[in-house]
């Protein structure tokens, strides 16, 4: 193509996309057209070109006027449109000393940026506003969008897994639309609400808190729903000081997520994006498959034998011999059963077709899948109106089948400047997500497992035999048409918009409102053929929620600076929120049709012949207010001395009458001693040094809006005629919220003109009044518990984090930081100091002075090689061994303590006395590497978070044999020994089925590790188009290929060390794996 038909073409296309932009601002943003009702002023031009002192252009220095802002082009050139003739023109850039200079409208400047040797003057973005960063006196951590983008994950935040120190990112599912599950400073939550598993932070986009009570019908994650494409930066407030502004919902630390805004006085910029991923299967559970399998089960059952009592000896044998079996009643060899012989043709029948197979489901089930991610993003701005408008496709197919997500996104951003003194903003966000599961829980009121919200491998395909039919059998073929014969629809909308405008009354002086409506709607429709229900009755379920939120800010704010280097700002606001949610569930049985997937017919509620209920509806409404008072006093002098303190006060209705307000003070001083004068002479050396000290208190809302309030459910039973009802818990007038205290103290350090940077913190979190469900003495009442704040947890802990340029000039730019953070978690109080038991976690116990949900096990201390070694005791004269009804614990069976001393050793309820505690599913430290290499247009940039010390209990691998339920073995056979003569130093007790010895059980000691692990999670390379280039050919370009999960160097014998529920620490070996991705990624920038 010639190059006047090329730029003939360009700007063709130009005119199009600007043609496109108006009509989607007008469809979906605004009334008029984008000027409509701006003043049509006098404008400036003026021009000119930013380089460094070697007189190399710099692009992307933010130029600002005011408070309107521009950036230059790769050429390091500017040309704004500006109201005044002359004026004040403010240029920063990361690295470069800020200049602000005079100009006059057609004489062009000529600015040149020398490098800082001081900290560098970035803005800081933190609550309710920004701040200079060498100025914050907070513990905050910022990833920028460079740090997102490559990116395949539906959820932006999994990007940063491993990169800010103290923040604890596990991805305990692979299944597409779920994220990570975030800690920052410590587990905080005895995760008693299971709408609160965990300790989940405050997800704040663009000023706007979310609701991130996922969606309870589809399981979708809220943030699911925000392209990565779409976000400018992600801040995170890590200690209380920070958080405060936030009062009652910031216990757990908050993210601040900024989306893309476009620039005033910018060009027409067109961004387009496209990247294709294949994902593969990472690790799946280790098992034996076929004949293997079958002879390590009948040896277990041929090894089974009873005991009887033997009046010669005065104690129990077991039977020796098949006539000892039959005269006695007792088992000697399960297949002989008494003379009788057993029936079990999944063993037996060994040349039946049918039993002999050596299938593997896995291999079946899980497939090569793909993610596609696309964005197209226009952006550009005049003297007066800056946008940013992207469009966002993302579709994952799950390596599982019959799992996915996809999302389309629409985001909108419009920064109003009609004048000097008036700023806006208007953003718009749709989002429409849809997603496809196969896991655990087909009904229409849940999906995952109760309490941990992970979603699983079926247990279709976990419980399968190897020895039952594969594909191209009819059994297979009916077992996968029941597999994808359930039809379920998951589908979310979300729609925010917001609008906030800043009107300067004078000089420093400013009054902001804002107005916010965000909207979500999940919707969800299950259905089951006919032939799946023992009644022949096709069943279809639905249910849809919303969730409504009002919020409107108004805040007075005041900046000056007075004196000689005194300044000083003041903030006060108002806050008031409203949030509703409504929610419909009903389901029908006995469609006309299996294809009939939803509920059209009226009346047939119920079936009199069969007595079953063909119809039921239920409908739910919640509503909550919350009325928050705020400010903010900060001061520095010279930029040396900082103090900060803030308030807030929030009024709740989910609280008790007499306590529905609550008050969340922070204060904050800060000490850059190296802008005293004596250390003048060591700042080449040392051009950034820092101490900071801040104190403040924080809370969180429990989830049930009406808790204090006691709940009321139908009891199920009649009343005079009615619907009886009845308490679920007792009111409590003085319930309030859960307060947190911290303590921070940090040092930020800068070393050889900032080529190393050092940030270290050591906090501590006190949490009390935790919520729980007390047990109400007695039956007076008719009502059980009562929710009071109960509980208190604390955490301590340090973090560090090092960034070094270790090449800054010349061609090749390397740069690497590690971080690494230790926490320390101890529950503090509990209800009259008793241990916590949490329903949803068997295997975790809470105990005052140790870690929340510790590991507590059966202690295994080996195997006996003789019946001298066994326990026993008297009862009624006879000398009994330890053990159950007809067995006792002889040569080859698990020792197992009794650690309480009663004589009763068991692993299932009530005897479960036993138990020790293993350690804490906490990590001991975690953090994470980082490295990105540049070279004449190449990056190769790399991710490894690691873990150090964290307890699991890895719960898959019983190899118990059930003769009534054959099923996988998981374990490689070839690899583990089992004890068969005295003195064998054996992997597993001998391979004997046991009733009640719990030889193969799983909550053993022997069964918890200490893992330790790093991934090399994310990497990826890519190539960017010279600048040179790119003017010639009127587009920039950046290819690249990534992969995720690529490698993991572990201790643990699981399938994978991340892929575990991170509350409990407990791996079951059905959790949804992580898939290894490879993707090839195109941008091109016009």
């Amino acid at each position: 193509m010639k190059k006047n038909e090329r730029s003939l073409w360009f700007a063709v296309l130009k005119r199009r996309l600007t043609c496109i932009l108006f009509l989607l601002s007008v469809f979906f943003i605004l009334p008029g057209p984008l000027t409509a009702g701006l003043p049509q002023s006098q404008t400036y031009l003026v021009t000119g070109k930013v380089t460094d002192e070697k007189g190399i252009p710099l692009p992307g220095v933010t130029i600002r006027y005011g408070n309107a802002g521009a950036a230059t082009d790769n050429g390091g050139a500017f040309a704004l449109r500006l109201p005044g003739e002359r004026g004040r023109l403010t240029f920063s850039c990361i690295g470069y000393r800020t200049v602000t200079l005079d100009y006059r409208a057609g004489v062009p400047l000529a600015v040149t940026l020398t490098e800082s040797t001081e900290e560098l003057e970035e803005v800081q973005v933190i609550a309710y506003g920004t701040q200079r960063k060498d100025l914050t006196v907070t513990s905050i951590a910022t990833v920028k969008s460079d740090g997102l983008k490559d990116n395949t994950y539906s959820n932006p935040v999994d990007k940063i897994q491993g990169a800010v120190a103290g923040v604890d990112i596990i991805k305990p599912t692979g299944a597409p639309g779920s994220s990570g599950n975030i800690r920052i400073r410590g587990e905080n939550s005895i995760s008693i609400e299971s709408g609160r598993v965990g300790s989940a932070p405050l997800y704040v986009i663009d000023g706007i808190p979310v609701e991130m009570k996922a969606g309870r019908l589809s399981g979708d994650d809220p943030l699911s729903a925000v392209a990565s494409s779409d976000i400018e930066r992600i801040d995170i407030l890590k200690d209380a000081a920070s958080c405060a502004m936030y009062g009652s919902r910031a216990a757990n630390g908050v993210v601040l997520i900024t989306t893309r805004q476009g620039l005033l006085n910018s060009r027409f910029r067109v961004t387009a994006s496209v990247s294709h991923s294949l994902s593969f299967t990472s690790a799946l559970p280790v098992f034996t498959a076929g004949n293997r399998e079958r002879r390590f089960r009948m040896e277990a059952l041929r090894n089974y034998s009873e005991s009887y009592y033997d009046p010669a000896t005065n104690s129990y044998k077991y039977v020796g011999s098949y006539r000892e079996s039959y005269d006695r009643w007792l088992h000697y060899d399960y297949f002989w059963n008494q003379g009788f012989g057993a029936d079990l043709p999944a063993y037996q029948d060994s040349l039946n077709p049918f039993y002999n197979n050596r299938t593997d489901l896995f291999r079946y089930y899980f497939r090569t899948a793909r993610v596609t991610d696309a964005s197209l993003r226009f952006s550009g701005g005049g003297a007066a109106v800056a946008y940013n408008i992207g469009l966002g496709y993302f579709g994952e197919k799950g390596v599982l089948r019959n799992t996915g997500f996809t999302r389309v996104s629409l985001l909108s951003n419009l920064y109003l400047k009609p004048n000097a003194r008036f700023a806006g903003n208007l953003r718009f966000y749709l989002a429409r997500t849809s997603k496809d599961r196969a896991g655990k829980g087909r009904d229409m009121f849940n999906f995952a497992d109760a309490g941990s919200g992970l979603e699983t491998i079926p247990d279709a395909v976990m419980g399968y035999s190897t020895l039952l039919p594969g594909p191209g059998s009819a059994a297979f073929r009916e077992m996968l048409r029941r597999y994808d014969a359930a039809k379920e629809v998951n589908e979310s909308y979300t729609l925010r918009v917001n609008f906030d405008g800043r009107y300067m009354v004078l000089p420093g002086l400013e009054v902001k409102s804002l107005f916010s409506a965000g909207y979500v709607q999940y919707n969800k429709n299950l259905s089951l053929p006919a032939s799946l229900d023992d009644k022949g009755l096709s069943y279809s379920g639905g249910s849809v929620e919303r969730q409504l939120s009002l919020l409107n800010e108004n805040q007075l704010s005041y900046s000056a600076g007075f004196g000689s280097g005194h300044d000083l700002g003041i903030l006060a606001g108002i806050s008031f929120q409203t949030d509703e949610m409504n929610s419909l569930h009903g389901f029908g049985k006995g469609a006309a049709s299996s294809l009939v997937h939803y509920v059209p017919w009226t009346g047939k509620a119920y079936d009199p012949v069969r007595n079953i209920q063909l119809k039921d509806y239920v409908s739910d409404r919640e509503k909550s207010a919350l009325v928050s008072l705020y400010g903010r006093i900060s001061y520095n002098y010279k930029g040396r001395y900082m103090v900060e303190a803030a308030f807030r006060r929030d009024g709740s209705s989910r609280f008790g009458r007499d306590v529905r307000w609550g008050d969340f003070p922070s204060v904050a001083v800060g000490y850059n001693f190296v802008r005293e004068p004596f250390m003048e002479g060591v700042r080449g050396v040392l051009p950034v040094g820092k101490l900071r000290l801040s104190y403040g208190r924080t809370g969180r809302q429990f989830e049930d809006p009406y808790l204090a309030l006691g709940v009321v459910v139908p009891a199920g039973l009649t009343f005079q005629g009615g619907q009886a009802m009845a308490y679920t818990s007792f009111p409590n007038p003085v319930l309030t919220w859960e307060k947190t205290d911290q303590y921070d103290a940090g040092i930020d350090l800068g070393f050889a003109g900032n080529r190393v940077t050092l940030t270290a913190d050591y906090y501590y979190r006190y949490t009390h009044g935790l919520l729980y469900p007390v047990r109400i003495p007695g039956n007076y009442s008719g009502v059980s518990v009562q929710y009071r704040n109960a509980f208190a947890v604390s955490n301590q802990g340090v973090e560090l984090e090092v960034k070094a340029d270790l090449l800054r000039e010349g061609k090749v730019q390397w740069t690497v930081a590690f971080n690494i953070a230790r926490n320390w978690n101890r529950l503090e109080k509990s209800q009259k100091q008793r241990d916590f038991l949490n329903p949803y976690y068997p295997d975790n116990i809470s105990v005052a002075g140790r870690p929340l949900n510790g590991i507590y096990v059966f202690r295994d201390n080996g195997i006996y090689q003789s019946q001298d070694e066994v326990p026993w005791y008297y009862m009624d004269g006879r000398r009994m061994w330890f053990g159950s009804t007809n067995l006792f614990y002889r040569p080859g069976d698990r020792r197992i303590a009794d650690a309480d001393g009663n004589g009763v050793m068991g692993v299932l309820p009530p005897n479960q006395d036993d138990r020790v505690y293993a350690g804490s599913p906490i990590p001991l430290a975690s953090g994470g590497i980082q490295t990105t290499l540049k070279w004449k247009g190449f990056d190769l940039n790399l991710s490894l978070p690691y873990v150090i010390g964290r307890h699991v209990l890895y719960a898959g691998a019983s190899l118990a044999t059930d003769p009534n339920a054959p099923s996988p073995v998981y374990a490689d056979l070839g690899r583990v020994t089992f004890w068969k003569h005295p003195g064998d130093r054996a992997d597993y007790p001998a391979n004997r089925m046991d009733r009640g010895l719990n030889n193969f059980a799983v909550n053993l000691l022997s069964n918890v590790y200490r893992v330790s692990y790093i991934k090399l999670k994310q990497a990826s390379l890519g190539y960017t188009l010279p600048e040179s280039l790119s003017r010639r050919l009127g587009f920039g370009a950046r290819v690249y290929v990534s992969g995720e999960n690529l490698f993991t160097l572990t201790n643990y014998p699981g399938p994978d060390p991340e892929s575990i529920d991170p509350v409990s620490g407990v791996d079951n070996f059905n959790n949804y794996p992580l898939a290894r991705k490879v993707t090839f990624g195109l941008t091109l920038n016009f």
